[in-house]
């Protein structure tokens, strides 16, 4: 089971007139971008992920995942680096 506390990631699908600064849709790309990699890899690094894996299905090759069991930490850093 894979349990992350205090994480808040606000997304919405059109914009309303009460939406604050701090939505994902007011910001540039690049600058979501940015903070989707630093918070992959600041979640990455915590250490009770430490020892956990996840498995991907064989199916899971359609979206570009290769079949087999990952290290979760390793995982998260990896998504970051390619977003990056």
């Amino acid at each position: 089971m894979l349990n992350i506390e205090n994480l808040t990631i606000n997304i919405q699908q059109t914009p309303t007139k009460n939406v604050s600064n701090e939505t994902l849709d007011s910001q540039s790309p690049v600058v979501v971008r940015d903070e989707l990699v630093s918070t992959l890899r600041i979640i990455s690094e915590d250490p009770r992920l430490l020892g956990q894996q996840v498995s991907i299905p064989e199916d899971c090759e359609q979206y570009g995942f290769a079949e087999g069991s990952f290290d979760i930490p390793t995982l998260l850093h990896f998504l970051a680096d390619m977003l990056e």
